[in-house]
């Protein structure tokens, strides 16, 4: 049956929220004015263009001149021609052009674009791997069979891993080199081989100790390293309501219209509003808040309390509220 529109922009606003709540939209897209725009579609030109995008930047700009490429074409285009795409990305129009929602797939590069008739676009096409948020990637190492492994391995250190030491290997001391071997001299080892073998295990126990020293010493400062560098902020802030998120803030610091609070780092990581509320769909249950005010509904990315207005809480967005506002397009018209 393929995707319907209404659906195929759905997806492409929330892959615009979430890039937009992971900071990686381009600076463009970040500082919104029809100029910025303009400028991001033309950084954008100097990457290969293909010919369905460059059908869908034709259509936006209304430039019919095949003959033009991609960069000829934004120069062209009148920069009043962005302001709408601005104004619905800010939440100030309501529905956009279709020509303006191809244009921000190919922007943030949405890989289900563009939408055609009978397409079926997956909302799982536009879910792109992204770094984890403690920036560690987990690595699984191929199991070694025991075919693989060697019958014998050598006792040295040296297939160890860097920074690991390694225990010598003994030499060998031929048999009858100090005398005759017979039953009485089994299991009995000469003198000079009792001391070499100790004195080689004494060498052996302190490289292995200086080695787990060394791990310790490294191990801890690199602790206390990252917990500086992603402690964010230092003790001794505030914060701040600014549109749609919290803002950190010395707490003896004056900020114009707007009411400095003590510092909650979890609000101050995963508290946003949600500019975009039209593409909130059935899987924002248990992820969504909302509150309405004067008459309109607020959505947000976490609950509690209402960023302004103090005393209020934040309630879990419901089905029946998705239904009766979001997906019957009364916010559109709030």
């Amino acid at each position: 049956m393929g995707t319907h529109f209404i659906d195929y922009q759905q997806m492409i606003m929330q892959a615009y929220e979430r890039k937009k709540l992971n900071n990686t939209l381009p600076h463009g897209l970040k500082h919104l004015t029809p100029a910025n725009l303009k400028e991001e579609c033309l950084k954008r030109c100097t990457k290969e263009v293909s010919r369905r995008d460059e059908k869908a930047i034709r259509d936006f700009c209304v430039d019919l001149k095949e003959a033009k490429d991609c960069h000829a074409i934004i120069q062209r285009c009148h920069t009043d021609k962005f302001r709408p795409l601005v104004n619905y990305l800010k939440g100030k129009s309501g529905k956009p052009d279709g020509k303006n929602i191809e244009l921000l797939a190919w922007l943030i590069d949405f890989p289900g674009r563009p939408w055609e008739l009978r397409k079926e676009i997956s909302a799982d096409e536009e879910v792109k791997e992204e770094p984890s948020l403690d920036g560690i990637s987990q690595v699984t190492e191929a199991p070694v069979s025991a075919a693989d492994a060697p019958e014998n391995p050598p006792a040295t250190g040296i297939d160890k891993p860097a920074g690991e030491p390694g225990i010598p290997e003994i030499p060998k001391i031929p048999l009858g080199l100090f005398g005759p071997v017979g039953k009485e001299s089994e299991g009995v080892k000469p003198v000079e081989i009792v001391k070499q073998e100790e004195k080689l295990k004494g060498k052996s126990a302190k490289i292995l100790a200086a080695a787990v020293m060394l791990s310790l010493v490294l191990g801890t400062g690199g602790m206390w390293w990252w917990k500086d560098k992603n402690q964010t902020p230092r003790s001794g802030y505030c914060m701040y309501w600014q549109e749609d998120h919290f803002e950190p803030v010395a707490c003896n610091q004056k900020v114009s219209n707007a009411r400095v609070i003590a510092l909650d780092t979890m609000r101050l990581k995963n508290l946003r509003k949600i500019t975009r509320p039209d593409t909130i769909s059935y899987l924002a249950v248990g992820k969504v808040w909302y509150l309405k005010i004067d008459g309109k509904l607020e959505f947000y990315t976490s609950g509690g309390e209402h960023p302004v207005i103090f005393g209020r809480e934040l309630r879990p967005i419901t089905f029946y509220i998705i239904d009766k506002y979001i997906r019957s397009g009364m916010i559109a018209n709030q």
